[in-house]
C-alpha cells in the first residue's frame, strides 16, 4: 500500500514537472518569436538599455556642476569671440560633450561649456543623465531639463532688465516653462524628434499698473534670446567629422559622482529636492503606468514627456540676476540648480548663465542621440563627441527696443569608426533628426505664453 502511495505520488509531481515545462518552453518560445520578429534596430536598443556597462578600477569623481579647470579646446573649429558695439552686447557660446563610462548608466555623459572672449573665464562643466534605476537618483539633470532650464532663466533674466529699463518695481518674479517633447516613429527610417510646444507662464507681483507691467513683458520678450531662437527658425549649420586627429585632448574617460550636490563658492550648485516640487500653474500630464510584458516596446518609438522648469529669484541684493531654478527630469525626481549673469567687464557669475545653460543643453540633447542612434545601428566605433557654438546677438541693450536673437548654430560630430561612409553618414543623419532640441531651434516652435499679474491673467 506505502508503495502505492509512493508511486502514485511520483506520477503526479512527474505530471507537474512536465506541465511546468511545458509552460515555460511556451513562454520562452513565444518571447523569443516576439523578440526576433521585432526590427533589429529596436532588439539593439533594448539590449543597449538593460545591459550593464563595463566596470573599472578607478573612476574620476565630478561634482554635477563645477568650474571648467581650463578654456575650451575645440577641434573642429576655431572658437571665436563675438564683436559687441555700442549698445551691444553679444556673445558666442562654446560647448564640448562627451560621454562619461559608467557600469551603471550607459547615458551619462558631460557637457564643457564657456561663453568665449571673456578674460580669465574659464565656463562650467555640467553633468547629464537619463533614466535610473527606481529609488535611485540619476547622476545629474537630463540634457532637456538643461536645455528648459536655460529657456526658463534666460526669459527671467530679461524681465528684471526690461523692469530695470522702465523703472518698474518688482515685488517677485517667476517664470514656468514646460516644453513638450516628442518623437515619431524614432525606430524608423523617418525618424525624427520635436518639440512640439512650449508652454510659459510669467508670474509678477508688483504695484505697478497692468498696461505698465505688459509693457515692460513686451520688451523683455523682444529681449529673450533663447525664445527667439526657438520661436523661429535659427540656422544650423551642422558637419560629420570622421577620423581626424581630434583625440589628444579630449577622450571620455570612466567617471562618477558621489553626490548630487555641488558646491562652489559656498553656493549649493545643484541638489535633489528633498520632494519632487511642481510648478504653480502649469499642468502636468500623468502617464499612466503600463503593465504590459514589454512595457518599453510599444511607446518607445513615439514616447511623448513633458521637462518643467521654474526660475525664481536667490534673493541676492548682490547678484540680482543669481536665479534659483527648480526642474524636472525624465525621472521621478525633481533637482534645484542655480543660474547667474554677467554683470559688467570684470564681472565673472557664480553659476552657469542661462544661454550656457541653453547651449549645454542643446549640445548634450544631440550626444544623447548619437548615443542612441550608435546603439539601434550596431554601429562599431571608438570614439565620439559633439563640438557646438551657438552666436547670440544683443541690440539696443539698456533700452526699450532691446532685441535679441540666437543667429547660428555651428554644430559637429566626431567620431572614430572604421565604418563605411555610408553608415556613419546614416548615423549623423539620424542622430541630426531624432536631437529634441536641436529640432526645437531648426524649425518655429509654438509657444503658450500667459501672463499672470498679482494673481490675476492679464491678456
Amino acid at each position: 500500500m506505502g508503495k502505492q502511495h509512493t508511486n502514485k505520488k511520483k506520477k503526479v509531481i512527474k505530471r507537474v514537472v512536465i506541465a511546468a515545462v511545458s509552460v515555460i518552453a511556451v513562454i520562452v518560445i513565444g518571447a523569443g518569436i516576439y523578440w526576433f520578429s521585432m526590427p533589429k534596430e529596436q532588439r539593439n536598443m533594448l539590449w543597449f538599455m538593460v545591459a550593464s556597462g563595463e566596470s573599472y578600477d578607478s573612476y574620476l569623481e565630478y561634482q554635477v556642476i563645477d568650474r571648467n579647470e581650463g578654456p575650451l579646446a575645440p577641434t573642429s573649429f576655431e572658437p571665436i569671440a563675438a564683436v559687441s558695439s555700442r549698445g551691444e552686447d553679444n556673445m558666442n557660446i562654446a560647448v564640448i560633450t562627451e560621454m562619461v563610462k559608467n557600469d551603471t548608466s550607459s547615458m551619462m555623459k558631460k557637457g564643457n561649456v564657456q561663453t568665449i572672449g571673456v578674460d580669465d573665464y574659464t565656463g562650467w562643466h555640467l553633468l547629464a543623465d537619463e533614466g535610473a534605476a527606481e529609488g535611485v537618483n540619476p547622476y545629474g539633470p537630463s540634457p532637456l531639463s538643461y536645455y528648459t532650464s536655460g529657456l526658463a532663466a534666460n526669459l527671467h533674466t530679461q524681465i528684471i532688465k526690461a523692469a530695470e529699463v522702465t523703472a518698474i518695481e518688482l515685488d517677485n518674479v517667476k517664470v514656468e516653462v514646460s516644453n513638450a517633447f516628442r518623437w515619431d516613429d524614432m525606430i524608423s527610417e523617418d525618424g525624427a524628434g520635436h518639440l512640439d510646444v512650449s508652454t510659459i507662464n510669467i508670474i509678477i507681483e508688483s504695484s505697478a499698473s497692468k498696461e505698465a507691467i505688459g509693457e515692460m513683458i513686451d520688451i523683455a520678450m523682444n529681449g529673450w534670446a533663447a525664445g527667439e531662437a526657438l520661436k523661429n527658425e535659427t540656422v544650423i549649420e551642422p558637419a560629420l567629422v570622421v577620423n581626424g586627429d581630434n583625440w589628444d585632448t579630449y577622450r571620455s574617460v570612466p567617471g562618477s559622482s558621489s553626490s548630487d550636490e555641488s558646491v562652489v563658492d559656498e553656493l549649493i550648485l545643484s541638489s535633489v529636492t528633498d520632494l519632487p516640487r511642481v510648478p504653480e500653474y502649469l499642468e502636468q500630464t500623468v502617464e499612466e503606468e503600463d503593465e504590459s510584458l514589454f512595457p518599453l516596446l510599444p511607446d518607445m518609438s513615439n514616447m511623448r514627456f513633458d521637462i518643467f522648469a521654474i526660475s525664481e529669484s536667490a534673493g541676492s541684493s548682490e547678484r540680482p540676476y543669481l536665479k534659483r531654478i527648480t526642474l524636472s527630469t525624465p525621472s521621478a525626481e525633481t533637482w534645484e540648480i542655480y543660474s547667474d549673469e554677467f554683470m559688467g567687464d570684470d564681472d565673472m557669475p557664480v553659476a552657469p548663465t542661462s544661454l550656457e545653460y541653453f547651449t549645454a543643453g542643446t549640445a548634450l540633447c544631440l550626444t544623447s542621440q548619437t548615443t542612441l542612434v550608435g546603439a539601434m545601428m550596431g554601429l562599431e566605433f571608438t570614439e565620439y563627441r559633439v563640438e557646438n557654438q551657438t552666436d547670440y546677438r544683443q541690440e539696443h541693450i539698456g533700452t526699450p527696443q532691446m532685441e535679441s536673437f540666437a543667429d547660428t548654430v555651428h554644430s559637429y560630430i566626431l567620431i572614430e569608426s572604421e565604418e563605411s561612409q555610408e553608415r556613419l553618414e546614416a548615423f549623423y543623419n539620424k542622430s541630426l533628426s531624432l536631437c529634441f532640441a536641436g529640432e526645437g531651434l531648426k524649425n518655429a516652435t509654438d509657444m503658450d505664453i500667459t501672463l499672470y499679474v498679482n494673481g490675476d491673467i492679464l491678456n
